[in-house]
């Protein structure tokens, strides 16, 4: 069974606008700035640098981090989980964004007649 089609219009809307592109690419600049610093950063402290990638994607993030302290409640969830958790999540924030972006932009109207000054025309300025 092909299931293309289903996949097609939730990855456009996740993929296919500005508005999710331009929040998909701040996820990927915060998640690569964290791994920069991480790598190459020497901190006597722990680093903040991974809390923009976790900021970005709340509200999301959250009840699928409690999902996994539930799963694994004796020992917490793993690591891959809470990056998963996170990739997850920013893809659910960009669908979401991308249904936002769809309903405000709305249809465009229909050509039809043009009004002015109370007269119906078929063309803009015909009288």
């Amino acid at each position: 069974m092909d299931t293309t089609p289903r996949l097609r219009g939730p990855a456009r809307l996740m993929f296919g606008n500005p508005v999710s592109l331009v929040y998909l690419a701040l996820v990927v600049a915060a998640a690569l700035f964290a791994l920069v610093d991480m790598a190459f950063v020497r901190h006597a402290d722990a680093s903040f640098a991974g809390i923009w990638v976790v900021l970005l994607t709340a509200p999301t993030v959250f009840p699928l981090w409690l999902a996994g302290d539930a799963l694994w409640a004796d020992s917490g969830s793993p690591q891959w989980y809470s990056i998963a958790a996170l990739v997850v999540a920013a893809l659910v924030n960009a669908l979401l964004l991308g249904l936002v972006h769809r309903s405000l932009r709305g249809r465009p109207a229909a050509r039809g007649a043009v009004v002015s000054g109370r007269r119906h025309t078929r063309r803009h300025g015909d009288r």
